[in-house]
């Protein structure tokens, strides 16, 4: 048995339909037709020659149950396959043939529903399509085998034959256009959905590729100030009396602690690049990156706060945002420290406002000019001394935000510090309310 095909069961769909559409307007006719001749005979004037009506009534109730079957054996269980949806077209042909050959032939006006099958047989296959318009028009052509032409007006008979004859030859060719141009379409809309499938997949691999690059320059950029404290203790060692060397040596296995949690980090699920997206499943508090701000505080002075909503819930990953943390502050820290006031204080604020989750990272440092400030977010831009910096935190900072569905703003000034905004989407979760500002 052939395998169930996509595009044959929205063909058989379409065509269940139409057949439902078809059956209740030939009732309708039927009972209009029973039911009020002569009361209705000036609208119905333009009806073809009614049919038998045991004839009728024999051909409408197999057309029914044909559609009944179809509905329940294949549709609604999913066997749909080009062969079987081709054989109901030709099926619905067949009895469209029979309907028009007992009601007026090929006078009947009705004979463009031809046109029905012949274009849902463009979503099947080209063979079907071309069978069926070929088909169709054999039936069209059978309509003058089965019912004799009227007699024209006299003088007239060898023109309304020809009439006759002509419309048989504008079907077919009006047959022959549909099909070729709505295969065309069709043919060029399966192309497009296929490139489109195409971008779709090549722009989630670039995506990948992105958010692999910038996991590696975060855990390069994490990286280096650990190692450079390495580098330098290594360079002092010989120089150390025995006190000095044994803490140099607690310091650089602290450090190389410290690098082995962030490789740890960077292998960890919560950090793969599937991960990466906005919505990272599990809910985690805001909360949380007050204390990532303290862990990155190492010992230095720093104020976490908390305004507004206590139990601010984020969907993002938890691990990134973490990192991103942890690398502002310390470049906060690090911003005072080498301003004039060495104890000026870097200041973390947790808020929520319009469904969207704050962290402020204020520092008292000696602040940047605009025009500085204009160029924190580029690559490869550091306001440190030379081989003290990458110029990649604000970047790579700003980048992996974006990916998280959030947004890095920053505000400084000279002699006033620098403040960093992460702007988070989120939805409070329904828990207690609690508001106010603590300190800790």
């Amino acid at each position: 048995m052939a395998a169930p095909d996509r595009s044959a069961q929205i063909t058989l769909h379409a065509l269940v339909t139409a057949r439902w559409v078809l059956l209740g307007l030939l009732a309708a006719a039927a009972a209009i037709l029973t039911t009020g001749p002569d009361l209705l005979g000036p609208l119905l004037s333009w009806f073809p020659q009614p049919p038998p009506p045991r004839v009728f009534a024999a051909v409408w109730v197999v057309w029914l149950l044909a559609n009944v079957i179809t509905d329940r054996a294949v549709l609604r269980r999913s066997r749909a396959t080009q062969g079987i949806a081709g054989l109901h077209l030709l099926i619905d042909a067949s009895v469209l043939t029979v309907l028009l050959g007992i009601s007026g032939g090929p006078t009947n006006p009705f004979t463009t529903v031809y046109f029905v099958p012949i274009t849902l047989a463009t979503q099947v296959s080209p063979r079907w399509t071309w069978a069926l318009a070929g088909y169709c028009l054999a039936g069209f052509a059978a309509l003058f085998v089965m019912h004799p032409l009227p007699q024209a007006p006299p003088g007239h008979e060898a023109h309304f034959a020809g009439h006759l004859r002509g419309m048989w030859i504008a079907f077919g060719v009006s047959g022959g256009l549909i099909t070729y141009f709505v295969h065309r379409i069709a043919l060029s809309l399966s192309r497009q959905r296929a490139e489109l499938g195409r971008l779709r997949e090549q722009a989630m691999q670039d995506h990948h590729l992105a958010a692999l690059g910038t996991l590696a320059a975060g855990a390069a950029h994490e990286l280096g100030t650990p190692l450079g404290s390495i580098h330098l203790l290594v360079g002092e060692l010989p120089h150390m009396d025995e006190a000095e060397r044994s803490d140099a040596v607690a310091t650089i296995q602290q450090e190389v602690g410290r690098c082995k949690g962030i490789v740890h980090r960077m292998a960890s699920p919560e950090m793969s690049v599937q991960n990466l997206g906005p919505d990272g499943g599990e809910r985690w508090p805001l909360a949380a990156l007050g204390d990532q701000a303290v862990r990155a505080a190492q010992g230095s002075g720093v104020t976490v706060r908390v305004e507004g909503e206590t139990a601010v819930q984020l969907h993002q990953p938890r691990e990134p945002l973490e990192q991103i943390v942890r690398e502002l502050v310390a470049n906060a820290i690090d911003a005072c420290r080498r301003g004039p006031n060495l104890d000026a204080p870097v200041v973390v604020t947790l808020a929520s406002r319009d469904r969207e989750a704050v962290v402020e990272i204020r520092d008292g440092g000696v602040g940047m000019a605009p025009e500085v400030a204009a160029q924190a977010f580029d690559p490869f831009f550091s306001t440190k001394d030379e081989g003290e910096g990458m110029g990649l935190g604000l970047y790579l900072a700003r980048a992996q935000l974006r990916q998280l569905g959030g947004a890095l703003e920053l505000e400084s000034a000279p002699g006033h510090g620098t403040t960093l905004r992460l702007v988070l989407p989120t939805h409070p979760a329904s828990l207690p309310d609690g508001s106010g500002s603590s300190t800790r």
